[in-house]
């Protein structure tokens, strides 16, 4: 069992459910392991605004990763891991090849990748932007299009250098393709049972539970709740 020092939890699809409704008891989970002295971090594909505003409401404490990693908050300061210059620039060729494609509305406030509407075919938005040097992944919500070696992982490296602590310490909690990195590079990951087959192949744990279920079932398994 860890020896966890901090806890990093994706947002959709992992404390929320399929329609993206925020689920009770997986805010719970997280503040019963934060009252045991344990650290919370937020790490969404979400912009900051909206993954901030979550973590205020939830009562989380440690940092806040917004954008895949993009952007670390904590403590009143942000740090901007990386830039949208290039993923604009794609969007650009990419909009010229493929007209009807849309980006989200949170992208008025998206500062280091550019996020599509999932209902797009990701398969063909890989094809015309095959030989970019970008990562293109999807989630259950939306489709990023992001610099190369953009990453939640290296969001919650970020956050542990603020932390004082090492990757090692953490348990990362995810359900899409953009949290495997994540699940496989921290000390510990588990997948909630309605996670991609990616970030299941990620994790060290993979929970019966779904969604919320799943995060209260994976922290119980690593005794960071009872």
């Amino acid at each position: 069992m860890p020896s966890a020092r901090a806890v990093a939890c994706d947002i959709d699809g992992t404390i929320t459910d399929s329609r993206r409704l925020i689920q009770f008891n997986g805010i719970e989970a997280l503040r019963k392991v934060q009252e045991r002295g344990t650290i919370v971090i937020i790490a969404s594909g979400n912009v900051l605004p909206v993954a901030f505003g979550l973590s205020t409401y939830i009562g989380t404490k440690g940092p806040v990763i917004a954008e895949n990693g993009g952007l670390v908050y904590y403590q009143g300061k942000t740090y901007q891991l990386q830039s949208n210059e290039l993923p604009l620039i794609a969007y650009a060729h990419l909009k010229e090849a493929m007209p009807e494609v849309e980006r989200l509305f949170t992208d008025n406030w998206r500062l280091t990748e550019v996020g599509l509407k999932r209902s797009f075919d990701l398969e063909k938005i890989q094809r015309i932007l095959a030989g970019w040097d970008l990562e293109i992944e999807a989630t259950g919500f939306a489709i990023h299009i992001m610099n190369r070696g953009h990453s939640k992982l290296a969001g919650v490296e970020k956050a542990c250098a603020l932390l004082g602590i090492g990757k090692e310490d953490v348990v990362a909690i995810g359900d899409s393709d953009n949290d495997a990195k994540m699940l496989a590079g921290c000390g510990f990951g588990i997948a909630v049972g309605s996670a991609s087959p990616s970030a299941k192949a990620a994790a060290d744990y993979v929970a019966e539970g779904a969604h919320a279920d799943g995060v209260v079932e994976g922290l119980r398994h690593y005794g960071l709740i009872d």
